[in-house]
């Protein structure tokens, strides 16, 4: 097991035990990894994995009902109601507004897809996934309330009390959203019906739910999160997970074998994906599949065809357009406090 260092200890003991594991929310992730199984190589009787490769797609969506949910409040799931909804605009305003959903639905909808990731996702975690989503723009909705001169700042607040904020460059960017549809539907409860807000770049932490409040503030603003230690600015740590074959796997030896996976970063994109097949003794670059943009994860995979009997560690490392590249893990949950995680996924198969 991966032991939690003295620094860390002190970090948690200081905000708390249940603020650190609630840094994504509802479901809060376990306070130590296990290292990866080596399954036992098979004897006389062998169960071969069955399931062929994945067929990959650049710019995969992810089903509705399969994406992550994680909230701040575990017994707070806002019921908020169209008639009656407001979205306040104010602060360092000239011109303060009460929107009206009505009013909102007077702006040109807008729709483009992009992966929402948890700062608390684990090494090859499942609190990450990739939707098509349509809303207005949020740098329309701020320029009807004209930001004075010594705006800097965009503190958000949601149904939920949760509270985040960023710098007003990030809000105004042409692609930052305010969503009510995902996938062609109306956004659920659970994903933050009515209005949710979508940023480039960043973790799902900085992009509330249940958004019904839009200050305009000249200093930064510690949120919820940033509040109980997690990172004021939650940009997305270059990362990648090997989805395909599923570790334990036992996989027939001397055949080609097709590894696959994802990888996401922040708004500099994946320039390059590799796979280790030998304990990182050497990397091999890998086919990609990127996205119609940098919001969008990448798909990427890599054929193997010296695959010989016995048990093997599968790696993947991904560089983004800045140049960074995933190490190893450091600190509690292979690094994913406070900053999210950017700790290289492995996989453990056997070949008989």
């Amino acid at each position: 097991m991966r032991q939690v260092n003295r620094r860390d200890f002190l970090r948690i003991a200081a905000i708390g035990l249940g603020g650190w594991l609630a840094g994504c929310g509802r479901r809060p992730a376990v306070l130590t990894l296990p290292a990866p199984t080596v399954p036992p190589v098979p004897t006389s009787s062998v169960n071969y994995l069955t399931t062929p490769p994945p067929s990959l797609k650049a710019g995969q969506l992810t089903p509705i009902d399969r994406l992550y949910i994680q909230s701040y409040s575990r017994d707070l799931e806002p019921a908020l109601d169209l008639e009656s909804y407001q979205l306040t605009l104010g602060g360092l305003a000239q011109k303060p507004q009460t929107l009206t959903w009505a009013d909102l639905h007077t702006l040109p909808a807008l729709e483009h897809a992009q992966t929402l990731e948890c700062i608390g996702n684990p090494v090859g975690g499942k609190l990450i996934g990739n939707v098509l989503w349509k809303g207005v723009s949020l740098r329309a909705i701020l320029e009807r309330a004209a930001p004075r001169p010594n705006a800097r700042y965009l503190v958000m607040s949601a149904a939920d009390e949760y509270v985040t904020s960023v710098p007003l460059d990030l809000a105004l960017d042409e692609r930052s959203l305010l969503a009510f549809e995902a996938n062609g539907e109306p956004l659920s409860p659970a994903h933050g019906f009515p209005l949710r807000v979508l940023l480039p770049g960043v973790y799902g932490q900085k992009q509330p739910k249940w958004i019904t409040s839009l200050r305009l503030a000249q200093n930064y603003e510690q949120g919820t999160w940033e509040k109980q230690g997690w990172s004021d600015a939650a940009v997305i740590q270059i990362n990648s997970q090997i989805s395909y074959p599923p570790a334990g796997s036992i996989i027939p030896a001397r055949q080609p074998l097709s590894i696959s996976g994802t990888a996401f970063a922040d708004t500099s994109g994946v320039a390059r994906v590799e796979v280790s097949v030998d304990g990182e003794e050497h990397w091999h670059e890998a086919r990609l599949l990127p996205g119609p943009s940098p919001q969008v994860w990448t798909a990427w995979e890599f054929e193997w065809n010296s695959l010989v009997a016995g048990p093997h560690s599968l790696k993947a490392r991904a560089t983004d357009g800045n140049g960074n590249t995933q190490a190893g893990a450091q600190g509690v949950l292979a690094g994913v406090f406070p900053n999210g995680t950017s700790a290289i996924h492995a996989v453990v198969i056997v070949a008989a």
